[in-house]
């Protein structure tokens, strides 16, 4: 049992280290006083000092702006018309509701770039003019999928008696989604949001193929820096968002705890004070 247990850790240890030695190496080279990021030069705040200083990387700042901005949009109307699809077909014939079903989960299995040439192509022979929105509407063609995905698993075991019994009590049908369906999604809602926001973010090849020009976000200015190598300052600012996204998590997992130990003083309340059973 003892050289199962040694086993399971070293495999768990090199897992670990596969994943968050990477992020170390980022950490680390943070603090290089090398103009070049991947040549050391020694220990320096340099980089944090030239990412917090007014006017030295205001590119590197709108660009990580123009990412908010975009995967703000993106995930949240991703969500929305995934959720507005799940909730569809479950009212659909089991065959029309596979064929729909495959249609909107392809773009998980398609190539990005055909997507990305795709999308390029669709807005250049329609006319459109490339820019902010352009790569708003391809980041939701991909996240859709993903919202889709996750809501449509919760809505599999959602309990229509419900929402039935809301709409009798004379509730109206969005009256009875915001009190009932909604606070029941809301868990895979967030996950989705989630999800989709990470995939917009992060995402470079259909970004470059929809944007038009100055509209950069953080990848596609990343990958122009490529050339000359990452500084210090980008490394820096790849810190701080990483310290930002696990403060997140955190607090999440906080709120999630502090509902969970709610949620179980209530039962205990509950419990307490039934009735004795008449006999």
């Amino acid at each position: 049992m003892r050289t199962r247990a040694w086993v399971g850790r070293l495999f768990l240890a090199i897992a670990v280290a596969a994943l968050y030695a990477p992020v170390v190496m980022t950490f680390i080279y943070s603090f290089n006083s090398s103009r070049v990021g991947s040549v050391w030069g020694g220990v320096s705040i340099r980089g944090y000092r030239k990412l917090l200083n007014p006017g030295e990387v205001d590119e590197l700042w709108e660009c990580l702006r123009a990412s908010l901005r975009v995967g703000l949009v993106a995930s949240t109307a991703s969500v929305a018309l995934g959720t507005l699809a799940a909730l569809g077909l479950t009212r659909w014939r089991a065959r029309a509701r596979g064929i729909a079903t495959g249609l909107l989960v392809m773009p998980l299995v398609v190539p990005d770039i055909i997507l990305a040439v795709s999308l390029g192509i669709f807005f250049h022979a329609l006319g459109v003019r490339q820019g902010y929105w352009t790569v708003v509407l391809a980041h939701v063609s991909f996240g859709l999928s993903y919202a889709f995905v996750v809501v449509s698993a919760a809505v599999e075991d959602l309990d229509e008696s419900l929402l039935d019994a809301a709409l009798d009590c004379g509730a109206t049908p969005l009256q009875a989604f915001l009190s009932v369906t909604a606070p029941i999604l809301a868990p895979s809602l967030v996950v989705a949001w989630l999800l989709s926001f990470g995939l917009s973010f992060d995402d470079y090849l259909i970004t470059f193929f929809t944007k038009g020009p100055g509209v950069d976000t953080l990848p596609i200015k990343v990958f122009s820096r490529m050339r000359f190598g990452v500084g210090p300052d980008t490394n820096a600012l790849f810190v701080l968002l990483f310290l930002a996204t696990l403060a997140c998590l955190i607090l999440a997992g906080l709120i999630d705890r502090g509902r969970s130990l709610a949620r179980i003083a209530q039962d205990n309340e509950k419990t307490v004070f039934l009735p004795p059973p008449v006999r």
